[in-house]
């Protein structure tokens, strides 16, 4: 050490050779004469003590070069530290990948069930089946009791897989979804969708949930006010009409009084005979069951037919009187009988 003050190439040389020491005595010669050369500087300074009174100043010179030597051979101990430090996150992220392979196959077998909604409606029972989100995809019938709707729902599960779910546009140019059972009977049908494409994503849902969905007993607030009609029957009068049409290969027919006006409709059948014979059932219903006037929540007014056994068979459109739901079903009594079944055609002008 020349002058008392550090040689930097000196340095810088002494540090490459503790960077490459390969064992403690290496660094400890090196260090030992670095510490008797800072003793040297020490005795040095504390002579001229005396002589100069900046010794305050001067001392911090001292500290910076033993934090130096100090922190060069913690730079060391680091270096040989180094590898294993770099291993370190590799280890904690095969742990965390572990823990996520181990919990993945818990997220994928989580089940989503809808459920079937049972409920009083009016003086009946009916089912909503509803997806694990609250959408309903189908909404039944109303039946006279509770062991109809679990008939129907049992039926619903044994041809949900070998029937046919279709979709279809009906002539309103609404889309439904209808599962029909290798006999061609229709099981159960969707209410209208304004899209294709909507009334497809329902009815897949339809075929994940309907299997699988739970049967669950619902309280639902009454608005069906049942009054029944006083019908008067053997009037029968001319002008009726039973129109039928082919649209999109379903099969569909309005009841028409002699007005015009549409008294009753049915739709979703897969062919003629089946859309012959549903006329004549019809009939039969009428002459035989029971028309009733309901309100629903939105405060509209339509007939329901029941059959002889309680069974709903068919629903009348809406009116916003009760006297006009019970003047339709007076209609259909009058011109059931006597209404033609006239095919309607398609104009092509």
């Amino acid at each position: 050490m020349a002058n008392n003050n550090v040689n930097k190439e000196q340095l810088k040389a002494d540090i490459e050779k503790i960077k490459n020491a390969k064992t403690e005595k290496e660094v400890d010669a090196i260090l030992a004469k670095y510490k008797a050369d800072l003793e040297a500087m020490e005795n040095a300074k504390k002579a001229k003590k005396e002589e100069s009174k900046t010794q305050n100043k001067q001392e911090p010179k001292t500290t910076t070069k033993k934090s130096t030597l100090a922190a060069s051979k913690q730079d060391v101990k680091k270096q040989e530290s180094a590898p294993k430090n770099k291993q370190e996150p590799k280890a904690t992220a095969k742990k965390t990948t572990e823990k996520n392979n181990t919990q993945e196959p818990e997220k994928k077998g989580r089940q989503y069930n809808g459920k079937y909604e049972v409920y009083q409606v009016g003086d009946g029972v009916k089912y909503n089946l509803k997806a694990s989100n609250g959408e309903i995809l189908v909404s039944s019938e109303v039946y006279t009791s509770r062991d109809g709707v679990i008939k129907a729902i049992d039926a619903i599960k044994r041809n949900v897989e070998t029937g046919e779910i279709r979709v279809f546009a009906d002539k309103h140019g609404n889309y439904k979804f209808k599962l029909t059972a290798l006999n061609h009977r229709v099981i159960a049908i969707s209410a209208h969708y304004s899209t294709e494409k909507s009334a497809q994503r329902a009815s897949e849902s339809f075929k994940k949930f309907a299997l699988s969905a739970d049967i669950v007993d619902v309280e639902v607030k009454d608005v069906d006010e049942a009054t029944l009609v006083e019908v008067t029957r053997g009037d029968d009068k001319d002008g009726g009409k039973f129109e039928w049409e082919k649209f999109n290969d379903e099969y569909s027919w309005d009841l028409k009084a002699s007005n015009g006006q549409i008294l009753c409709q049915a739709e979703g059948y897969t062919s003629k005979s089946g859309l012959l014979n549903s006329i004549e059932v019809f009939k039969k219903n009428v002459n035989e069951g029971i028309f009733k006037v309901v309100k629903d929540k939105n405060n509209q007014y339509m007939y329901k037919l029941y059959t002889s056994n309680g069974r709903v068979c068919a629903v009348g459109e809406s009116y916003s009187s009760k006297a006009s739901a019970e003047s339709a079903a007076n209609s259909v009594c009058s011109f059931i009988n006597k209404a033609e079944i006239v095919e309607l055609k398609e104009d092509k002008n």
